[in-house]
């Protein structure tokens, strides 16, 4: 066996305390915490408090150090400091506003609101702190305090896109303040063209709408020998996908999906990038679904009367490509209900009419909670921090049967003994032109 966790911190503690001594404990301390050493940096910083006299440091130097904390993800120790700093500096709102963000990332909302409040009794029109609170309001819906401060911190830092955003998303909640809210969503489109897809993609941002126009072109030859009247699963695919692509480049949507993916974090526990938001195109899905391997499991699941299913469904891109064409009955499972509301209001616009209409079905449910018997076609379609996804591999494994495919963004199953890799598709999304889909076969 290993070593003990026990003599892995005596060993760890024996080179720390070997540290070599420096003329400049604080430049070698800010040195390593820049490199996110802290264990290296807090010998350091130590040290630098026994050289002070009464063991208390220069104040920009606790800010500076809580900085990097803050920047390297260590939210308890970067509170810690600046709870420090806004004692000898009661009156400067840099430090309230940077522990308000240490107390929320850290989990502490109560905390971090109280923080805030306090700042802003020193400086009331400190526009980061208005910001940051008036999201943390947002979390309460309380969204006429919310938007109160997104307007306090526009009038000292106009040009920032985010308070618009968000200033344009909470008057969005309240009745009567509809037209207000497009022009603080106006204003964001003026400051920032291209503002909204930060929120869909990453590394795409210039090709997007090359993409979708590809994706337009081939949607209308598979389908211009039917007619205007055409009413067949690829025509209302065609229209769904229109207007899908339309909604998910609006600012409204983008506002009322972040709205629903706090709260859900909150309310979970979750990850933040598990409620990212990411649509593949129609090309891109041709690309896996146009092959052998998934011809062949469709055409199974048609002749066993089995389901094609979707974990992580958003306003239905994946439901609805694989049902209308592989004319499968489906089911969409997300967590975030907004995006169901808007999947099913498609099903009710563009299937009226079709057998499809009742084959199709969303529901607003967290992936632990969906039923996975009976599927045989299993698309994997949103990100996952490491303990949903070990969760997640093993209900996979109980629930689904031998031969059962899944398609996933990542490697997630490499790991999970009861599968094993059928196929790799590299294909364009939203979020990057040469993503890997990964298919796995229960075995």
């Amino acid at each position: 066996g290993g070593e003990s966790e026990e003599e892995g911190q005596r060993k760890k503690d024996a080179l720390l305390a070997a540290l070599p001594e420096v003329p400049d404990n604080w430049r070698v301390c800010a040195d390593f915490a820049k490199k996110r050493d802290f264990d290296s940096a807090e010998v350091y910083w130590n040290r630098l408090l026994g050289e002070k006299e009464g063991g208390i440091a220069h104040v920009s130097q606790y800010f500076e150090y809580a900085v990097a904390h803050l920047t390297g993800h260590g939210n308890r120790r970067a509170a810690e400091l600046l709870q420090m700093v806004v004692s000898f500096e009661p009156k400067d709102p840099r430090g309230y506003n940077n522990l308000a963000l240490a107390l929320e990332n850290d989990g502490d909302y109560a905390g971090a609101r109280q923080v805030a409040v306090e700042g802003l009794k020193h400086a009331p029109e400190h526009n980061g702190l208005n910001y940051n609170l008036g999201k943390l309001l947002l979390d309460e819906d309380n969204f006429a305090g919310a938007a109160a401060h997104f307007e306090r911190a526009a009038m000292t830092d106009p040009g920032n896109a985010d308070i618009h955003f968000y200033l344009g998303t909470s008057l969005r909640q309240i009745p009567g303040r509809e037209s207000d809210s497009e022009l603080a969503y106006a204003m964001v489109n003026k400051i920032d063209k291209k503002y909204v897809l930060r929120y869909i993609n990453t590394d795409t941002n210039d090709q997007y709408w090359e993409f979708v126009k590809d994706e337009q072109e081939i949607l209308h030859n598979l389908t211009q020998h039917e007619g205007p009247a055409c009413s067949s699963n690829l025509c209302r695919l065609k229209d769904i996908v229109s207007e899908l692509r339309e909604t998910e480049t609006t600012l409204s949507f983008i506002g009322d999906r972040q709205l629903d993916g706090r709260k859900a974090q909150l309310r979970t526990g979750y990850m933040k990038h598990s409620f990212a938001y990411g649509s593949t195109f129609y090309q891109s899905w041709l690309k896996v679904i146009d092959t052998e391997l998934m011809r062949g499991a469709a055409a199974h699941a048609r002749e066993t009367g089995q389901v094609y299913a979707v974990l992580g469904s958003s306003i239905g891109w994946h439901v609805f490509y694989g049902a209308l064409s592989w004319d499968l009955p489906a089911r969409g499972w997300e967590i975030l209900c907004s995006q169901v509301d808007i999947s099913t209001k498609q099903v009710e616009k563009h299937l009226g009419g079709s057998p499809m209409k009742e084959r199709i079905l969303f529901q607003c449910l967290d992936a632990l909670q969906a039923n996975l018997e009976g599927v045989h076609i299993l698309i994997l379609a949103f990100s996952r921090d490491v303990n949903l996804g070990v969760v997640l591999n093993q209900k996979m494994a109980d629930q689904l049967a031998p031969g059962a495919l899944v398609v996933a963004w990542s490697r997630i199953l490499d790991a999970q003994p009861e599968f094993e890799r059928a196929a790799v598709y590299k294909v364009a999304v939203s979020w990057s032109q040469n993503w890997g889909m990964y298919v796995y076969r229960r075995k």
